[in-house]
């Protein structure tokens, strides 16, 4: 039985960015409670079923408001997450995310897998699309073909695009792969992306399919569709074609639940509203976020946003169950075209509806017999071969199937069990010099009550014996100790030079590797953060470990100041030149260790500027070659509709020329037996007279 649910609608107003921060711009909208608020001029609120303020992240929109419905989703029930709003308040923030703050998309691709995990005794074949709507043009980002893609309604697929690729998916990784390469894809695909960005509609759309194991239990199907709108503020754009997508689903939301209600729906005005017709009044749970932007320019574009969310809250849809009656529609299919072909073959005149109706039949008994699981399996290896062709013909497919951020996965995991193995020698480090530092206070603190009663004269030789020879036993323990942690220390600066090793390989190789500047460049500073704090922590160890000695020399010679060592002035003046030496090369030290630092942080500055130089080159050379590319293409398409144009005439011309000597020798046949025919008659007409024809008269016959 259909449920009733009205689309939830969730406000959001977008954080400031740090250049609008640094400008001191002035505030147009706020968030208190459940409302949005524009300020400027009268203020309004509009109140919504949950509002977030610009200090929530993506992860805690997702897991208060989303996750529950990815769960329906895996239940079998359509769900639909729209994102609305003008240009720059952060819709594909909100959608797409970034690495620090995943949004929620990356966040219902690992939920997906991560529930699927939990459902025992059921099989699941997922599948993934992502369409982008650019001026009325359908475009598949997965699989960027040139073929004419068009929307249809199916009894087991509901309404669909014919021709959109479906890629079958089989983990988290692989799902946040096919989502990361089709947004390169639309980056790629435009011309000029800040003409493009706020027209383009973009729908990423996850196709669940299960059924239980080991029974004959129908099973379940679900669409789960993320819509990242177009911007509401068109900036004086008037091509109904550019301004179709988003106007018609503000006329759809004002016939479903504003001042048009009552009115009929103008789902087919535009391929979006089209497309998603079972998310606006139909079959699905929908929720619609009204993304606002902090700044007070946009006031007009706000209030659009938030008016239009009004009337989403008062639109019902009715959701039920999706079964998966494959099997069942197909042999319903069957049945009503036999019964056609029976009547037309029955009927000296066969109407035209009844082919016209028989020819839709069939179509969709071919499209629901690709539905089964064998099939789709088949159908998604062949869009894993032509997306690479067609990613190639655009001169896009190293940009968009560059997976360099992950790495090379075997250099990581040995990385890693170095990193573990240096772990537990720095821990075993620790706790060996914790010994020696015990060791060494026990130590000091024998020797100095040793020169306490040495100086008093109150103890017996035997007292002072037995004190010395404690003493000697603490310096044979700490001895070893002090060698021990020595090795210890040896053996971690090793385990430091294979891990640095593993790691200078690594960046080697993705440094080798094509693909994106900005990552590897953010991989380099890593790195060097990395080798910085490395470094750092090996110098205090060195500090810690020359104030031990120093400690310990100390020690030894008060030891020996309490057994009554003595200095010549000889060996004073040789101390005192030591120690000014080692003062003057202290500050010699120092001044080097400030000049280092002076010329890392030039070093740093010119790096950061050349990169900088390099990335805008490297930009700016991938668009030109992008741009050749285009040309090229676009010379030879121009060719090859030349080269066709010319084929037709030819072919044309062909044609009529046989047309016209098939037509020729018909005449000619007709001719010939006409002067057969006289001649017959002439030779009937001479024989009554009683003549004859001479031999050599005679006519072959």
């Amino acid at each position: 039985m259909p449920e009733s649910v009205s689309i939830k609608v969730f406000g959001r107003c977008r954080p400031l960015m740090v250049d609008e921060k640094k400008k001191n711009v002035k505030i147009g909208a706020s968030v208190s409670g459940d409302k949005v608020i524009v300020h400027g001029g009268k203020e309004q609120s509009f109140n919504c079923d949950g509002a977030y303020p610009s200090e929530y992240k993506n992860s805690q929109i997702y897991k208060e408001r989303i996750e529950s419905l990815v769960q329906r989703a895996m239940e079998g029930y359509n769900v639909t997450v729209m994102a609305f709003g003008a240009n720059g308040s952060g819709k594909t923030m909100l959608m797409s995310g970034i690495d620090e703050d995943p949004g929620i998309i990356p966040c219902a691709n690992r939920s997906i897998f991560e529930i699927a995990s939990k459902l025992g005794g059921k099989d699941f074949m997922i599948s993934v699309s992502y369409l982008e709507i650019l001026d009325e043009k359908m475009i598949d980002l997965l699989n960027p073909h040139p073929n004419t893609m068009t929307i249809r309604q199916h009894p087991t697929k509901g309404i669909f695009v014919e021709g959109l690729s479906e890629m079958i998916v089989k983990s988290s990784d692989e799902i946040a792969q096919y989502f990361e390469q089709g947004t390169r894809a639309r980056k790629m695909g435009a011309n000029d992306m800040r003409a493009h960005k706020p027209r383009a509609n973009a729908v990423y759309s996850i196709i669940i399919e299960q059924r239980e194991r080991q029974s004959s239990k129908v099973g379940v199907r679900s669409v789960l569709h993320f819509v990242d709108l177009a911007g509401n503020n068109a900036g004086g754009i008037t091509d109904p074609e550019v301004l179709a997508g988003v106007q018609g689903i503000q006329n759809v939301l004002m016939a479903l639940g504003g001042p048009r209600k009552g009115s009929g729906v103008p789902y087919r005005d535009s391929k979006l509203t089209r497309y998603l017709q079972e998310s606006l009044g139909g079959n699905a749970i929908t929720v619609l976020f009204a993304l606002v932007s902090p700044l007070d320019k946009f006031h007009q574009e706000n209030i659009t946003t938030l008016q239009v969310s009004q009337f989403a809250k008062n639109v019902k849809n009715r959701v039920k169950l999706n079964l998966d009656e494959t099997n069942e529609i197909i042999a319903e299919l069957r049945e009503e075209i036999g019964k056609l072909r029976d009547k037309i073959a029955s009927s000296s005149e066969p109407s035209r509806e009844d082919v016209l109706k028989m020819e839709d039949l069939v179509k969709d008994l071919q499209i629901a017999k690709k539905q089964t699981w064998d099939e789709k399996q088949k159908a998604s290896g062949r869009f894993e071969e032509e997306r690479k062709v067609n990613l190639a013909n655009q001169g896009i497919l190293e940009f968009v199937m560059d997976d360099m951020k992950k790495g090379n996965k075997e250099i990581q995991e040995k990385i890693q069990i170095l990193q573990k193995e240096k772990d537990q020698v720095m821990s075993a480090y620790k706790e060996k010099r914790a010994i020696v530092d015990q060791l060494k206070a026990e130590l000091q603190s024998k020797i100095m009550n040793y020169s306490k009663f040495a100086e008093k004269g109150k103890t017996s030789e035997s007292e002072n014996k037995a004190l010395v020879t404690a003493i000697h036993k603490l310096k044979e323990q700490l001895k070893i100790e002090t060698d021990s942690l020595k090795m210890l220390k040896q053996k971690l600066v090793e385990v430091q030079e294979r891990q640095q090793l593993e790691k200078e390989g690594a960046k080697a190789q993705m440094s080798a590797m094509k693909g994106s500047a900005e990552v590897r460049q953010k991989i380099e500073l890593e790195e060097r953060h990395k080798l910085e704090e490395s470094n750092k922590s090996l110098v205090l160890e060195e500090l810690e470990r020359s104030k031990l000695d120093v400690d310990a020399e100390r020690a030894e010679i008060q030891m020996r100041a309490a057994e009554g060592k003595k200095y010549t002035s000889k060996e004073g003046e040789e101390l005192e030149i030591k120690v000014a030496e080692m003062k003057a090369e202290k500050s010699v030290v120092t001044l080097q260790l400030q000049c280092l630092q002076q010329e890392k942080a030039r070093l740093v500055r010119e790096l950061e500027e050349i990169h900088k130089l390099h990335k805008g080159e490297m930009e700016l050379q991938q668009l030109q070659h992008y741009q050749t590319f285009r040309n090229y293409r676009e010379m030879f398409e121009e060719q090859k509709a030349a080269i066709e144009q010319r084929y037709r005439h030819l072919l044309e011309d062909s044609i009529q020329d046989a047309i016209f000597a098939s037509s020729r020798n018909n005449e000619l046949t007709i001719e010939n037996q006409e002067l057969r025919q006289q001649i017959n008659e002439m030779k009937d007409v001479i024989t009554k007279l009683g003549g004859r024809i001479p031999s050599s008269a005679q006519i072959p016959m």
